[in-house]
């Protein structure tokens, strides 16, 4: 066979690859569905510009937040992702027949995060540098440092692993696990602050209580606790 008969296969192989990569990368991952403040979008094709609520995300789009800033991501199978201030997150999206696994890499901060149920088959990761959150639906807060993650459950229960040990260890609802770029791998009871500044990123704003006692007038008490956003 001739060189020249060569040409013809590598020219549809050529057509294929990239008609292939084209369709990965128009894939609709999501939406966002709150924009607060300072919050850029970027496209593989595009350089970072101001995001607004409605836009869609396809696979390997990232959004970033400034300060006292905050984005909501409704994922297609309605799992929603709360980006706070000064962060950044890459999201990804595949399919295999009808399962639609996701992706979201945190590059750094913090985000809240309520993931519905998913389908055998189907995953939903949350990655950083140091870790590996595999999610089958729950809720609580992912914060990707330079000095290592936290990972507070506030629902159900989150597989974290770390990269470097290769160490896995299940998080339950209420613990916090902690996984360091150098292997280190824990996990604790979740403190007040840790529950509350979990619960905080999962409703996308600050939340705080006020608790006080009421006594009627046969002496009888009753304790008060109110919730309020800040």
């Amino acid at each position: 066979m001739t060189h020249r008969n060569f040409l013809p296969i590598i020219a549809v192989c050529l057509l294929a690859t990239v008609s292939h990569n084209a369709a990965e990368s128009a894939m609709t991952v999501g939406f966002l569905s709150k924009v607060i403040a300072d919050v850029e979008k970027k496209d593989i094709a595009s350089d970072w510009m101001k995001a607004k609520k409605g836009e869609t995300l396809g696979t390997g789009d990232r959004v970033r937040t400034g300060e006292k800033s905050m984005a909501i991501i409704k994922l297609m199978d309605n799992s929603l992702v709360r980006i706070r201030e000064l962060s950044e997150v890459t999201v990804t999206g595949s399919m295999q027949g009808a399962n639609f696994s996701k992706t979201i890499d945190i590059r750094t901060g913090v985000i809240g995060f309520s993931v519905q149920k998913q389908h055998p088959g189907e995953d939903f990761k949350f990655t950083s540098p140091t870790s590996v959150a595999s999610i089958r639906g729950t809720g609580g807060s992912f914060n990707a440092s330079a000095a290592g993650d936290t990972l507070t459950v506030v629902e159900g229960t989150v597989n974290l692993y770390n990269i470097r040990s290769k160490e896995s260890l299940d998080i339950p609802a209420g613990f916090t696990g902690i996984s360091t770029p150098d292997g280190k791998l824990l996990s604790h009871p979740s403190t007040a602050d840790e529950r509350q500044k979990a619960e905080g990123a999962l409703i996308g704003e600050s939340q705080k209580n006020l608790e006080f006692d009421l006594r009627d007038s046969q002496g009888n008490s009753k304790h008060l606790r109110i919730q309020y956003k800040d």
